[in-house]
């Protein structure tokens, strides 16, 4: 054990639970307790350290507070205005005032966390006074494997068979589901799923019809309970989203050893075109990418098992030890 206290706190953490970030404050608990930290989640209890995950305004108090305190905070820098826009409705029309929000909230820590060097580069046009230092996300590589039995029940629950390509998010135009729609199109006879929750309330008009007037092939699942089981279910790990921090699901998907079909964006540069994934910048180019892998089942394996050994380089050990080593830096 250390003699650190951390609080990892994501505020409205139920209702991010489904999503990257939720997955990512999880891994930072279970990396800090991996390595002997006591960790707790609520910004009441007594802590050493505040790391704070998302921007709002219990965040906000609890990041003033820590700073009357005199104690330690940490900011992760998951959202920028960037990958907001897109999500929800009106996001776009809102990114410009988060921006600037964005630009003193991020300033308030002791250390300024983000999970790629996208990321950092983006933040630089912020304006920021501190120089946010990159740490990975990522993975529960020893939970994150394909469980035959979990993804059989699945296929079962959503009647399955074949091939089953598919992507794992949150049904937002951000995330691609308009290529994943116009790809499915092309291929009747397989199955095309994305998991994820739809979020009804904060739908666009445009993502209300592709769920409307979605191909017979297509199926939104809504939120599962075990995510695993859409890693398990599936066979091609179709992910088009416009833009990522990191994506987590991309690191998901690799642990379980899946072929991965991404979209070529500054967020997915730790993953290499043909060797461990496909990148795809055009329609015609994921229909060409879909197709190939559907024929090769060789192409598949071997681009799995590329994409398995990246993964590894996000183990939770390894993100445990940096997160303490940052920590240790910062400490009053």
């Amino acid at each position: 054990m250390t003699d650190l206290k951390v609080c990892v706190y994501l505020e409205l953490e139920k209702f991010f639970e489904a999503s990257g970030i939720g997955s990512a404050v999880q891994n930072q608990r279970k990396a800090l307790r991996n390595n002997g930290v006591e960790v707790t989640s609520n910004p009441r209890d007594e802590y050493d350290i505040l790391h704070l995950n998302t921007i709002g305004p219990f965040s906000f108090y609890y990041a003033k507070k820590t700073s009357l305190m005199n104690k330690n905070l940490v900011i992760h820098a998951h959202t920028t205005a960037e990958d907001f826009s897109g999500s929800y409705r009106f996001s776009s029309k809102l990114s410009g005032l988060l921006k600037k929000y964005l630009s003193y909230f991020y300033d308030q820590g002791d250390a300024l966390l983000c999970p790629s060097m996208f990321t950092k580069d983006l933040l630089k046009n912020y304006n920021l006074d501190r120089d946010p230092i990159v740490i990975s996300n990522g993975i529960h590589f020893d939970k994150f494997c394909c469980d035959p039995d979990l993804g059989e029940s699945i296929r079962d629950r959503f009647d399955l068979d074949g091939l089953v390509i598919f992507s794992v998010g949150g049904v937002f135009k951000r995330k691609g589901i308009k290529t994943f729609l116009k790809v499915a199109e092309k291929f009747p006879d397989q199955n095309f799923v994305w998991f994820g929750p739809k979020y009804k309330r904060l739908q666009d008009r445009e993502v209300k019809d592709i769920l409307k007037n979605s191909p017979e092939n297509l199926h939104f699942t809504g939120k599962i309970d075990n995510i695993l089981g859409a890693y398990s279910a599936g066979d091609i790990f179709l992910f088009p989203s416009h833009n990522e921090n990191q994506g987590i699901a991309a690191l998901e998907a690799a642990s379980c050893g899946l072929p991965m079909i991404l979209r070529d964006i500054p967020g997915f540069s730790h993953f290499e075109d043909q060797k461990n994934c496909v990148k795809c910048n055009s329609f015609n180019e994921f229909v060409d990418a879909v197709d190939d892998l559907i024929e090769d089942a060789d192409k598949r394996n071997k681009l799995g098992e590329e994409a398995q050994k990246i993964a590894k380089n996000h183990s939770l050990d390894k993100i445990g030890e940096k997160l303490i080593e940052i920590y240790r830096s910062i400490q009053r």
